[in-house]
């Protein structure tokens, strides 16, 4: 299939719950010239007005700097890989089949 496999940091900031609060942390990266791959912010279970953004992947040490001080770290409790390759039918459930151990199905 000819696929790239590789694993990727995933940082996770506190948010306030309100407008603007996600725009401010991800501008901070985006200052450093990060260029994410993917974005995640949700609400968490600790209380009202409180959530958390996770972002991926960032580069370099400015990168790294600039989000440590906007207030992100890298989490401990998600963790991510990159699987790059051909964009063919089905590669998904082949990667995560292969990645399980278990038998694909045919489509």
């Amino acid at each position: 299939m000819g696929l790239e496999v590789s694993r990727v940091k995933v940082w996770a900031a506190s948010l306030k719950d309100k407008p603007g609060s996600a725009a401010e942390k991800l501008d901070a990266l985006a200052a450093a010239g990060a260029n994410l791959e993917f974005v995640i912010a949700r609400r968490t279970d600790k209380g009202r007005n409180q959530g958390v953004i996770f972002v991926a992947e960032l580069t370099g040490a400015k990168q790294a700097a600039a989000a440590r001080k906007a207030g992100f770290a890298v989490t401990k409790s998600l963790h991510s890989v990159r699987a790059s390759g051909p964009n063919k039918k089905g590669a998904g459930a082949q990667i995560t089949c292969a990645a399980a151990e278990m038998p694909r199905r045919k489509l």
